[in-house]
């Protein structure tokens, strides 16, 4: 479209050419029946189903065949490239300390906040002063700038600069002193372009031109809409104009089997709050800096002034476009495929609904719109739905036990770029794979606390039993019914503090059996005894979890000391004793066979983790009399939690020993092997 005085005052008949093609095949084609004029405006729509550049040219004509005006046009289609697909971290540009995975490495725990998936789109077309021949934008747009810009001046030294249409994506702040912002000025030729007076993330935006466009402020860039022009004084990748592209992100479905694909979904990610400073998307001067924020899709929707990609929105043998209007960056145009959640055969307690864990739930195909740089966002929900069925280790009594699965899922995700509007002869193009890996937090165990100092205290031990699901949360209010060996003087719930900063609020509950102690679990899912014994001997103590069906089982030792408290057992949290006490292996003592054995403690006296020279070590002292070694077991722990893999080793007792392990190891839970 162009609008001119001219147009209407001494217009009489309008031509349009195709001038120049640098690419293959026909030349574009006008529309024939889209060519129009009104008040002082003349419009046509051209199309082209090949990539390329075209010189095109309007004439107007008076009545005598006189041209009175004149204007080129340079209109680009492109090709689609291979899409860019990158999982957003913490340290990245826009990442935020809300993502659940804070690495950007694909590794989450089930039930973590959502991640966000970035998908970048470029596009190439053919062109002789291109490297190669060709120019990919938005990379080549200064390039481009260069080698075609061209204007109505006679100086043709500043022509290129006229193509600095837009803003970038960076953070800097700072306006030019001439600014009409009223803060963040300072001596400097680039402008911030942000929502600097306040206001939504519809503007207004300054730029460098000194003023601010008032609201609305809305893509894509159109020469006929002076407020889509939000030049920053700089001349980059960032002001090339790229055209919404479809892009549909999708989570492989599972194959079935023994499968374990297919977990996770998809939400939208919010451009407003992923391209605000705060991260939080609120209004606040300043906060806005990275417009568009929505956009007209097709451009023609904003209004009969203007230019750039037409309609109408849906074709009548083709689905055109899936938006037809304002579209806000980047709004779930159109879900592709839900996963629908249907029961496992995994039993997650009886007690509850639901009784069986679940598949997953969700959006697990969506279709979303890139902005004026090529770009779109989708958020990862990790979730805690997975294929169970291939999952855990069944009982007799339904139970599923989870203990030792570290992986629940993964998710094979893509993006692939399509054209927006209609097919043509190139393919849509699949971004390689970004594959996501969702680990389970499950865990039950019963851990000892001493009931306190001095020798009367020394004949009772709290055992703990704690539970938490895959996500880390504890299981609330679940029946934990104990049952303690026949050695034992006595067994009764316990509830109170054990130490400064832990305690456990379990309530009585009725009774399984004839001789089971049943407690409820607190908040935290803990739940507790307290075993009385005044013979040096073990005393077995079972868990059983009875809505999950599951046990657990450890040895109270009443023939050692009382073993130092613990790290209070927290939901997404495991035990890590700084010295706990097991024991050896039965000795006999010389003569008499029949004699009672002579139980020989091994300890463990030291137990952490160090880190020197950018590198983390456990340290450990085993004491053990008269013996120069000892298997270590440690279960290595991450963030939140979650297990990263499990070492055993010899090492020397008597000593302090240094292991290296992994960086990423925050906790140790530490036993020796009998």
């Amino acid at each position: 479209m162009k609008c001119h005085p001219d147009i209407s005052e001494r217009g009489f008949s309008v031509d349009w050419l195709v001038e120049e093609w640098t690419g293959p095949g026909v030349l574009p084609q006008i529309e024939t029946s889209t060519i129009t004029g009104f008040e002082d405006c003349v419009a046509a729509d051209i199309v082209s189903l090949e990539p390329g550049l075209a010189r095109i040219k309007l004439v107007v004509s008076d009545e005598a065949g006189t041209p009175v005006l004149k204007h080129q046009f340079l209109s680009i289609w492109m090709s689609l490239n291979t899409p860019a697909i990158d999982e957003v971290g913490q340290a990245d540009p826009t990442g935020n300390t809300r993502l659940g995975d804070p690495p950007g490495d694909g590794i989450f725990d089930a039930g973590d906040l959502n991640g966000r998936i970035q998908v970048k789109v470029t596009g190439s077309f053919p062109h002789p002063l291109g490297p190669g021949g060709s120019f990919t934008l938005p990379t080549a747009w200064p390039d481009l700038a260069a080698a075609l810009a061209d204007d109505s001046d006679s100086n043709p030294d500043n022509n290129a600069a006229r193509w600095d249409i837009h803003d970038d994506t960076t953070k800097v702040e700072g306006h030019p002193l001439g600014s009409a912002c009223p803060t963040e000025k300072k001596s400097t030729t680039q402008d911030a372009v942000d929502n600097c007076t306040g206001g939504g993330d519809g503007g207004g935006f300054s730029r460098i031109f000194g003023d601010v466009v008032p609201f609305p402020v809305r893509g894509p860039f159109d020469p006929l809409q002076t407020s889509t022009l939000l030049a920053d004084g700089r001349l980059n990748a960032d002001d090339a104009p790229m055209p919404a592209a479809r892009v549909d992100v999708s989570i492989a479905a599972n194959k079935g089997g023994t499968d374990l694909g297919g977990v996770g979904s998809l939400e939208k990610a919010d451009k407003t709050s992923v391209y605000s400073r705060n991260t939080l998307g609120t209004q606040l001067a300043h906060n806005y800096y990275a417009p568009f924020y929505a956009t007209y899709i097709p451009a023609t929707t904003r209004g009969p002034f203007t230019s750039g990609i037409d309609g109408p929105a849906q074709g009548n043998n083709f689905r055109g476009f899936l938006v037809n209007g304002l579209y806000d960056y980047w709004d779930i145009a159109e879900v592709l495929r839900t996963a629908v959640p249907v029961d496992t055969t995994c039993l997650r307690r009886k007690d509850e609904t639901p009784q069986y864990r679940q598949t997953p739930d969700g959006w697990q195909s969506v279709v979303v719109y890139t902005d004026e740089h090529g770009e779109a966002q989708v958020e990862y929900n990790p979730g805690t739905g997975a294929y169970y069925n291939s999952l855990g280790i069944r009982n007799a009594n339904g139970g599923c036990d989870l203990e030792d699965v570290d992986v629940l899922g993964t998710s094979d995700i893509t993006a692939t770029a399509r054209y927006p509007y209609q097919p043509v002869s190139d393919t849509a193009k699949v971004s390689p794979s970004l594959i996501k890996t969702v680990k389970s937090l499950f865990t039950k165990y019963l851990v000892i606390y001493p009931k306190g100092p001095g020798d009367a205290n020394s004949n009772a031990r709290i055992v703990v039993a704690h539970a938490q699901d895959v996500d880390g949360s504890a299981f609330v209010n679940e029946r934990v019914c104990f049952n303690v060996d026949s050695k034992a003087d006595g067994v009764f719930g316990y509830s109170g503090q054990l130490t400064p900063t832990f305690s456990v609020n379990g309530t009585p509950a009725p009774p399984k059996g004839r001789n089971d102690v049943c407690q409820y679990t607190d908040s935290n899912g803990n739940a507790a005894v307290e075993v009385l014994n005044s013979d040096p001997e073990k005393i077995n103590v079972i868990a059983d979890f009875d809505p999950e069906g599951l046990l657990r089982s450890i040895d109270v030792d009443f023939g050692v000391a009382a073993p130092v408290p613990p790290t209070p057992p927290l939901p997404g949290k495991s035990p890590t004793p700084t010295d706990a006490s097991t024991e050896a292996p039965p000795v006999q003592a010389a003569g008499d066979s029949k004699k009672k054995t002579i139980k020989v403690k091994a300890s463990i006296r030291t137990a952490k983790l160090v880190k020197r020279g950018g590198k983390v070590y456990l340290v450990v002292r085993v004491n053990w009399k008269g013996h120069r070694y000892a298997t270590l077991r440690a279960k290595l722990l991450g963030s939140r939690g979650r297990k990263l893999s499990t070492l055993t080793k010899k090492v020397r007792t008597n000593r302090t020993v240094k292991l290296r392990v992994s960086k990423k190891v925050k906790q140790a839970r530490i036993s020796l092997v009998r």
